[in-house]
């Protein structure tokens, strides 16, 4: 059900694609995985936040592993822009009927 996002409800308006990836990905928990400009961007703009990570060992010695969120304002601007409405909420669902 590709569609195109609505402007008026996308995240975060201003930032660049990378940036928006890079939101979606600590919005759903996962690493930003972006490049070190990204991230020090978004780290700088405060939509981002560095939360120290943690330092693990292996065989070839000792690393960091950083660890980073969203201030919950943020957060909650990024998940009232990707949620569904209650109109694209009923097509999403009337669709998943239709494979049945």
């Amino acid at each position: 059900m590709p569609h195109k996002p609505d402007p008026d409800r996308m995240p975060h308006p201003g930032c660049t694609s990378a940036e928006r990836r890079a939101l979606d990905r600590v919005g759903c928990g996962e690493p930003p995985g972006c490049s070190p400009k990204t991230l020090r961007r978004l780290l700088d703009d405060g939509l981002l936040i560095d939360q120290g990570g943690e330092v693990r060992r292996d065989a070839l010695g000792t690393y960091a592993v950083p660890s980073y969120a969203m201030p919950l304002a943020v957060h909650y601007q990024w998940c009232s822009a990707v949620a569904f409405t209650d109109e694209e909420m009923e097509a999403f669902e009337a669709e998943l009927e239709g494979l049945q």
